[in-house]
Parts: structure tokens; C-alpha cells; sequence
């Protein structure tokens, strides 16, 4: 007797299949998330590195002026200038800083198109704003601000320097001894302040006023105090590069509070702080122009301490 081979099937049966595209399903599932993180730390270090470029111009801008850029040209109402636009010789923007024609208000229409201009440098690519970096409805009537702007994702540091309001603070009132809240009105007018204090009052390394501050005026040390830090533009309406009012942010108000502007102007004292959309914290700037990423945990009056340039606290930064 001849025995005829038995013919069998080499594809897959309907069980087969869905279990096979189950285990594709799960795989995906397990890898998507490790894309993801993969793809934070890359914008995670660029946003520290753009940092880092910014801590080495400040100090070849100190090595030459002999002081930091003044925070802001703010309150004078017929020039504009900021911090971020002072430096742009230092991060390779020297063309883009030659356009500027410092006896003009940055509202001025010659300014229309210039300060459309984003900077890499100060744009950090973990804040999905980074895609759109070119903010409108920035202005406001009777302040010095233009009403477009590129965004600005890296603020100088005014320490605990009251900014209007200090509603963070167990002492919302603004004193000396008071670690949360020192000085008053980001640091510009002085007679604003509970019992009187000069103008450009600040606490911190900048202010909202035409002063820069020299290192040696820092006699907590530059690696204990913060000079910039994160934040995020979109959620305050006076940010920018080219914006006078506050190019600036206030330790009084904890690291990632994410309250957003909400459209009336009237809650920067809560939505102007360091913040980022990095997981669990934020990239400060130190004085010594290192970059140290701060969690969001970190006590309040510590990360206050640290805002100080003349504290005369014993603290490091964890």
C-alpha cells in the first residue's frame, strides 16, 4: 500500500493570530512609555544646556561690565530693555542685538517685526508652547510691554522679592526678617514698600529695575544662590524676551505652581513662578553658572533661602 503525505497548513489560525497581536499590543504598550522618557531626558538636557550657555554668558558679561545686566529698563516708559536682550551678544546674537535701538519703547512700531525674533537658546523644547514660541496679547495699556513677543523660558531670579503680593507666605507682608517676602513690586519702587526702601530693592541676583547686580555683592556665594530657573511663558501674560514688565520670577511662589493667567491680568503674584514640564521639578541656574535640577518637593523656606544673594543663610542647594 502507497500512504499519501498528509498535507499541513502553514498559516496561522484566528487564535494564533489575536494572541500574536496581543503580545505586539503589549510590547508596544511596555515600549511607548520608555520612548517617551527617552525622549524627556534628550529636551531635559538641552533645557539644562541651554542653561548652562546662558550661566556662561552672564559671566563673561560680569568678566567685562563688571556686574549682571540689569533685569529690566522698567519703569522708565520711552526706552525697553531686559536682561535676555542685554545678553544677546554673549550667546551668539550679536547681529539680532544690533537692531536694537535702546532710546525706543519695545512697543515702538520699528520694533514690529525685530522682536518676533525667538532665541534657541532661551526656548526650552519640553514645553509644547516651544513648537509656537511667538506670543501675542502681551501688552496692556499704560505698561511698557509690546503686545507680541517671543517667549522667554528662562527668568532671572529676584529671590523672595515681593511680587505685588506674597499669597504663598504664612506672612503675606512684606519685611527684612521675613524669608518668603522681602521688598517689594519686583524690586522697583521703593516707597511702595511697608516703612520705605530705596528703588531697585530686590533680594535676589536681578530685579525689575535699572541695576545690575556685581558678584561681589553676593556674600552667600554663587553656588548657593539662584541667578535663573525655568518657567513657562504661556502662563503669564507679561513674559517674554522683549518684555520690560517682568523678564523675572519670584521665589515667594513654590517651584511648579501650575496656575495658568487667567486672562484678566490679575494673578502674576501666583502664575509668574519657576516651573517647568519636566517630571517632579525644574532646572535652576546657580551664580556660579552651574545647573542643578531642584524637585518640587524642596522646602519652601530653603528654596526661598537659596533666592537671597545677602541672606546670610547656611544653606546648599539639594
Amino acid at each position: 500500500m502507497r500512504l499519501t503525505p498528509v498535507k499541513t497548513s502553514t498559516g496561522f489560525t484566528l487564535v494564533e493570530l489575536l494572541v500574536v497581536i496581543a503580545i505586539i499590543g503589549t510590547l508596544v504598550g511596555l515600549l511607548l512609555p520608555a520612548v517617551q522618557a527617552a525622549r524627556e531626558a534628550v529636551r531635559r538636557l538641552t533645557c539644562a544646556n541651554n542653561l548652562k550657555q546662558i550661566g556662561t554668558a552672564l559671566h563673561n558679561y560680569h568678566d567685562v561690565r563688571r556686574q549682571l545686566p540689569y533685569g529690566s529698563s522698567y519703569p522708565l516708559p520711552n526706552t525697553g530693555a531686559t536682561w535676555a536682550m542685554l545678553l544677546l551678544p554673549f550667546v551668539e546674537q550679536d547681529t539680532l542685538f544690533k537692531q536694537f535701538n535702546f532710546n525706543l519703547p519695545l512697543y515702538d512700531p520699528y520694533y514690529q517685526n525685530i522682536i518676533r525674533t525667538p532665541v534657541s537658546t532661551y526656548i526650552c523644547p519640553s514645553d509644547p508652547q516651544a513648537s509656537n514660541p511667538i506670543l501675542a496679547d502681551r501688552g496692556d495699556p499704560g505698561a511698557p510691554n509690546p503686545n507680541t513677543s517671543a517667549g522667554l523660558w528662562y527668568t532671572g531670579c529676584i529671590g523672595p522679592t515681593q511680587p505685588d503680593q506674597c499669597v504663598f507666605c504664612a506672612n503675606p507682608t512684606p519685611a527684612p526678617d521675613n524669608y518668603c517676602c522681602q521688598g517689594c513690586n519686583f524690586g522697583t519702587y521703593g516707597h511702595m514698600c511697608p516703612g520705605g526702601l530705596p528703588d531697585g530693592n530686590t533680594v535676589g541676583m536681578f530685579g525689575r529695575y535699572r541695576k545690575g547686580i556685581s558678584f561681589a555683592a553676593v556674600p552667600d556665594g554663587l553656588t548657593n544662590t539662584f541667578m535663573a530657573g525655568e518657567t513657562l511663558p504661556g502662563h503669564y501674560i507679561w513674559n517674554g524676551i522683549y518684555m520690560p514688565n517682568f523678564p523675572v520670577s519670584s521665589t515667594t511662589i513654590p517651584l511648579n505652581t501650575m496656575i495658568k493667567d487667567n486672562g484678566l491680568h490679575t494673578d502674576w503674584w501666583r502664575d509668574s513662578g519657576y516651573k517647568s514640564m519636566h517630571p517632579d521639578g525644574a532646572n535652576m541656574l546657580l551664580g556660579d553658572a552651574s545647573v542643578r535640577f531642584v524637585s518640587e518637593t524642596i522646602d519652601y523656606r530653603l528654596w526661598n533661602e537659596v533666592g537671597t544673594r545677602k541672606g546670610r543663610e547656611a544653606c546648599l542647594v539639594p
